[in-house]
């Protein structure tokens, strides 16, 4: 079964000058750069961790919650950054958002007690990050078109060279400054943001939403050029919404079962792959290499994921096989991949492992918004990206202390590479099962359809029936013979003639009862 795009063929089509070209590539640059900058923050996280448990002395269960809290803000606020950026410009809540993270990481440089850190890096940068990730993870595809899955891989790959670059920058930084003043630096560092979210313009696709909030009185230079680029009518807002002000949480979207099964395979590859990060390193350690090792690890999963992304964002828009089938590949290659793992007890199998992860789930990212898109088309794609994130992040919490707990009570990491593989497993064969899901539910609202119909049909019955005549035969109200000759109607309403049967080209016995019985 190969996936269409007839979701944005009409009313999601996207048109303008900027599509596929133009200032879509100066709106990738900049996507690209704020990737690099906050995801590649996040995969060096690490770093910093290992010195603010030594710096305040603190235990590291406390202080990983820290951590925890940036990623759970960072995709739980996507609903709301999506749609505050819908009715005030992509471009001003990812500045927001960078001017908040930048703030976060400055301020902590002047915490004495670790607690504190929950608030300035915790709270404020958790919010910076969420206002960040999914505008600019959003935007990208509304510019891009036949190349959008190719411009995705792009984007996503500035992950892979965040986590190449930033640990060096971490690691520089923390050893000449202590870690106050990396804090500082980072805090100018990462506002960089701002600078990048100046090349995010609102796309034609969504100019409405802000000429709705635009002043009437203003410039009508600007009101022409608004109107000439609004190229589609606002879409239908749906009454089964939770509305709050201006903002729309499409909450109905989850009715849509192909949406609600790739949001729990995504959160089952998601965790898979998170737990990547944590394994990899971890194993290398346990197998009795060093540090260096472990880090060459990590290198090999970041390199292979930046040529992946590309690659499987490029084989995405040649449409020779279907992205679901892509999705799949990668799932079942990580979940054999995985359950092998614990049979090897050498570093030259760890890498392999490490750039199969790179390259299978590592590259799921690049098929993830072209996917929804197929699913609910472009109307709906910025509510369902935010709403996606959210299950991520809900998702995300539980997996990587269940691999820790695991490896606390085997003494290894062998049952956590097992619980790993069936993630993967699970999320394959959930997409896996996409045709039959398709066609039970197909099925489903066929019969609720007819039933609703012969409802609807039995009322008319009603209605019309006025009188009867000496044959028993149903009249209208003018004394014309009712005639049904539908199979859903039911025998008892069609007239009878007793000398020819039933007139109907259904054939069925007649009714008949045992007067004894009466």
């Amino acid at each position: 079964m190969v996936d269409k795009k007839s979701e944005d063929t009409d009313e999601g089509r996207l048109t303008g000058p900027d599509v596929d070209r133009g200032h879509a590539w100066v709106v990738l640059a900049g996507c690209f750069t704020i990737y690099w900058l906050i995801i590649g923050t996040v995969k060096s996280y690490g770093i910093l961790y290992t010195e603010m448990v030594s710096y305040y002395g603190t235990g590291s269960g406390n202080t990983a919650w820290i951590g925890s809290l940036i990623l759970l803000l960072m995709l739980g606020m996507s609903p709301v950054s999506n749609l505050l950026s819908k009715t005030y410009s992509f471009r001003k809540i990812t500045f927001i958002g960078g001017v908040l993270m930048g703030i976060g990481y400055f301020l902590s440089g002047f915490v004495a007690r670790m607690e504190i850190l929950y608030l300035t890096l915790g709270l404020c940068g958790g919010l910076g990050y969420g206002f960040i990730f999914a505008p600019t993870s959003t935007i990208i595809s509304y510019y891009f078109e036949h190349h959008r899955a190719l411009a995705n891989g792009i984007m996503v790959s500035g992950s892979g060279v965040g986590a190449l670059t930033h640990p060096f920058i971490y690691r520089f930084l923390v050893d000449t400054y202590s870690l106050p003043g990396a804090f500082w630096i980072l805090g100018a560092f990462l506002a960089n943001v701002c600078v990048a979210a100046c090349l995010l313009r609102q796309p034609p696709f969504l100019l409405h939403e802000i000429q709705q909030t635009k002043d009437p009185q203003h410039d009508p230079q600007e009101q022409a050029y608004l109107l000439d680029r609004t190229e589609v009518d606002s879409p239908q807002k749906s009454n089964n919404c939770l509305k709050c002000g201006r903002l729309n949480f499409q909450f109905s979207l989850f009715k849509n079962p192909r949406f609600t099964m790739y949001c729990v395979a995504f959160i089952l590859c998601m965790n898979g792959y998170g737990n990547n990060l944590i394994l990899i390193p971890a194993q290398i350690k346990a197998l009795g290499y060093d540090n260096l090792h472990a880090g060459y690890g990590v290198n090999i999963m970041g390199i292979c994921e930046v040529v992946a992304r590309l690659f499987f964002g490029w084989l995405a828009d040649q449409e020779w096989v279907s992205r679901r089938h892509l999705f799949l590949l990668s799932m079942f290659t990580a979940c054999v991949f995985s359950f092998i793992a614990p049979m090897f007890n050498s570093f030259l199998f760890m890498a392999i492992y490490a750039g199969i992860i790179g390259t299978f789930p590592g590259s799921f990212w690049s098929l993830l918004s072209v996917l929804i898109i197929d699913v609910v088309g472009m109307d709906n794609f910025t509510s369902a990206y935010g709403l996606l994130m959210l299950c991520l992040a809900v998702g995300v919490i539980v997996s990587q202390p269940c691999v820790g707990w695991l490896e606390d009570y085997t003494g290894n990491w062998s049952a956590s590479f097992i619980l790993t593989a069936c993630l993967f497993l699970l999320g394959g064969l959930l997409v896996s099962l996409e045709p039959l899901i398709i066609r039970y539910f197909s099925k489903a609202d066929t019969v609720n359809n007819d039933h609703e119909e012969n409802k609807c049909t039995g009322n008319n019955v009603t209605a019309v029936v006025a009188h009867t005549d000496e044959t028993g035969s149903l009249l209208d109200d003018d004394g014309a013979e009712v005639h049904f000759t539908s199979a859903r109607i039911s025998r008892i309403y069609r007239p009878y003639d007793f000398e020819k049967g039933l007139k109907s080209q259904h054939t069925f016995p007649v009714p008949t009862a045992d007067l004894e019985d009466i």
